[in-house]
């Protein structure tokens, strides 16, 4: 029993951790608001059927400041299934792009889960490091950047070790971006540190670990 625990773990922090695309990569302007829906999630196969996980969520954005701006989501598939999660964020500028040397931003997060058979709560900390690249005369983007999950219990089932405590996940992404509106479109690599195999979930992943997901979202600029 205990040989099929860490893959179990694994499987469901990849399916957790992988459920939208990055939330703010790029600050937005002081005082908007901004409303959004995701979907996307692990690539997996059913069947000899590539397919992604259709993992939903929504959000909402404002920004504080300039440079500083705070979100927050609903999960709404996972709602379905009894669980209730939310992340809640802030992203911070820390540079501003000059010519082919990125913009930089983080952005501390905290991933709240409860479940609402048992009441048992969950909390993961993330922490998101971006890099992004605006057009010369455009405001659209490139971006790349590294998510970072992180597990603070220090024990999973029938009291063994957590030997797991970061699980990161890369991406690469663009956003187009109108005068109201904003269209978001990001393939991951997620969890590229931990085993794919003996899991209960197909994952399609370009190794022997994690998997690669693919994400869309669209907001609405007030």
């Amino acid at each position: 029993m205990k040989t099929y625990i860490l893959p179990l773990i694994t499987a469901t922090l990849l399916a957790a951790m992988s459920c939208n695309t990055t939330r703010v990569v790029k600050p937005i302007e002081k005082g908007t608001l901004q409303v959004g829906a995701n979907l996307g999630g692990p690539l997996i196969t059913m069947g000899s059927l590539p397919i992604f996980m259709p993992l939903s969520s929504v959000h909402a954005a404002y920004g504080l400041k300039e440079k500083t701006t705070a979100f927050a989501s609903l999960h709404t598939t996972a709602l379905l299934f009894g669980v209730y999660q939310t992340d809640l964020g802030i992203t911070q500028q820390v540079l501003q792009q000059k010519g082919m040397i990125p913009g930089i931003s983080v952005s501390p997060i905290a991933n709240m889960m409860i479940d609402q058979w048992k009441g048992i709560f969950s909390l993961y900390p993330q922490l998101d490091i971006n890099a992004y690249w605006n057009y010369k005369s455009k405001p659209h983007f490139f971006y790349t950047g590294l998510n970072n999950w992180i597990e603070l219990r220090r024990t999973r089932a029938h009291n063994q070790p957590q030997d797991l405590v970061v699980m990161p996940a890369w991406h690469l992404g663009h956003q187009w971006s109108g005068n109201k509106y904003n269209i978001q479109l990001e393939m991951k690599y997620i969890g590229f540190t931990q085993s794919n195999k003996d899991i209960v979930v197909d994952y399609i992943s370009p190794g022997n670990n994690g998997t690669l997901g693919l994400f869309f979202s669209i907001n609405r600029k007030f």
